[in-house]
């Protein structure tokens, strides 16, 4: 509507101007008198000149509205400026503009500081980075655990300047990847593992790389696998010392009378028989703590595994063998999928032989009671891993007992030693891989052991 009042003003002077000129045509054409002629065009010229005064006012008042749109700055002034030549109607498309622009102005001020919230209080460093590898956001945490404790926004300059190794890190990782380093620039030093992702964000790639020390973690898991092996082994050495000790002092009871010892006539056959059979107690219950010393040095001095190209299937063909003829001499059925030929991995035959033919017996242990038992050895190519998966379809494990089957020295069975599966563990972690289980009432147990494929 203020649009089409506009036209008309404009058309309106056009006429005029219009008008003008043909009334000066007319009294030049009848050659009329010199101030006729002079006043007529003082006419045309003031209109020529009201029409570039109202164009020129339009502009302003359009580019006024413009600039405030830009700015956000709306006042009445300029609205009554705009209601005089009919630009009602803008003035308000423009208040509404701007009223807009400064709710999403507030908005995207709030969710900053909605996000700046987040990453002060959350318990893990973030970092992100712009495509010219320059920070944009960057927690307390983060400086803190890089060392720049008195920067609020430093550049990549600095943080190579505080911490070259995590910067090496993130420039080696490219786009994404996961690596654990050392920071040993900081007073205390800390083991950091660093995530790096890379997503866009308005068409730009922003690298988003997240760190945290976990030297606390690692320490404390260690405390508390040392206190477990220190309980155990306590328990195991007193299990075997009370009755060696209470033996030994039996022993000495017999031969003793009023605190010398006995002359051999004194000694009755059954007082014979009776240090016989202590002598043979402590006998056995001193090879049994050898044994277990014996095993503690096993876990502990186990050698780093001697790799070469192997294939999947040739290893466990050579497991099949070595357990056919034993799980048909107790009727259980075990099957072997051996997967592609062409599957291989670098790794120690003789100490992954090891790791496997223990998942296998622990199967066959676990299937004692069991009717129609089975086995099942399979192979799985997940991704640039390999996974060896041994199932039984026995009895679940407890969720209890599960927690802590890999702890050394931790075992359910009478004669059990308690290392098989943590012994296991560390050689297949030397192989730069991993081991799980999973364990379901009815449908059994299954050890997986994961390792990466060879290229």
């Amino acid at each position: 509507m203020g649009f089409n009042k506009y036209m008309l003003r404009i058309s309106f002077r056009l006429l005029l101007i219009f008008m003008a000129m043909l009334a000066l045509a007319l009294v030049i054409g009848k050659e009329a008198r010199i101030f006729t002629v002079v006043g007529v065009t003082l006419i045309l010229l003031f209109l020529v000149i009201e029409l570039y005064r109202t164009i020129a006012r339009t502009n302003q008042i359009v580019e006024s509205l413009l600039d405030s749109i830009r700015y956000g700055d709306f006042n009445k002034t300029l609205q009554n400026r705009a209601a005089g030549l009919g630009f009602e109607g803008l003035a308000d498309s423009a208040q509404e503009i701007i009223r807009a622009i400064a709710s999403a102005r507030i908005e995207k001020e709030t969710q900053y500081q909605y996000l700046q919230t987040i990453l002060e209080h959350i318990h893990t460093a973030v970092l992100t980075l712009d495509e010219s590898q320059e920070p944009q956001l960057i927690n307390p945490l983060a400086l803190n655990t890089l060392g720049l404790y008195n920067s609020r926004k430093p550049s990549w300059a600095d943080l190579k300047k505080a911490a070259p190794g995590f910067t090496s890190a993130v420039e080696s990782m490219g786009d994404s990847g996961r690596e654990m380093i050392q920071l040993n620039q900081t007073p205390s030093g800390k083991q950091l593992l660093v995530l790096l992702n890379t997503v866009k964000i308005g068409g730009e790639p922003i690298r988003i790389v997240t760190f945290q020390d976990i030297e606390p973690e690692i320490e404390q898991k260690e405390m508390e696998s040392w206190q477990t092996i220190s309980r155990i082994m306590a328990h195991e050495i007193m299990n075997s010392l009370t009755p060696l000790s209470s033996l030994t002092e039996t022993g000495i009871m017999l031969l003793e009378k009023e605190g010398k010892a006995r002359d051999v006539s004194e000694l009755s056959q059954k007082t014979i028989e009776n240090l016989h059979t202590a002598l043979k107690t402590i006998s056995g219950r001193n090879r049994a703590l050898t044994e277990f010393i014996g095993s503690y040095r096993q876990l502990s001095r186990l050698p780093l595994p001697e790799k070469e190209n192997l294939a999947v299937s040739t290893l466990l063909l050579g497991l099949s063998e070595l357990y056919e003829h034993p799980c048909k001499a107790r009727g259980i059925s075990c099957s072997v999928s051996t997967g592609p030929e062409n599957l291989h991995i670098d790794a120690d035959e003789a100490q992954l032989k090891q790791v496997l033919i223990n998942l296998v017996k622990n199967a066959m242990e676990a299937l004692e009671e069991v009717d129609r038992p089975t086995i099942e050895i399979s192979v799985k190519r997940i991704l640039h891993q390999v996974s060896i998966e041994v199932h039984n379809n026995g009895p679940a494990i407890p969720h209890d007992i599960l927690e802590k089957i890999f702890v050394p020295f931790y075992s359910t069975k009478a004669e059990g030693s308690g290392i098989g599966l943590s012994l296991s563990r560390q050689i297949v972690s030397n192989h730069g891989g991993q081991i799980g289980v999973e364990s379901i009432e009815g449908k059994g147990t299954t050890f997986k052991v994961f390792l990466p494929v060879s290229d």
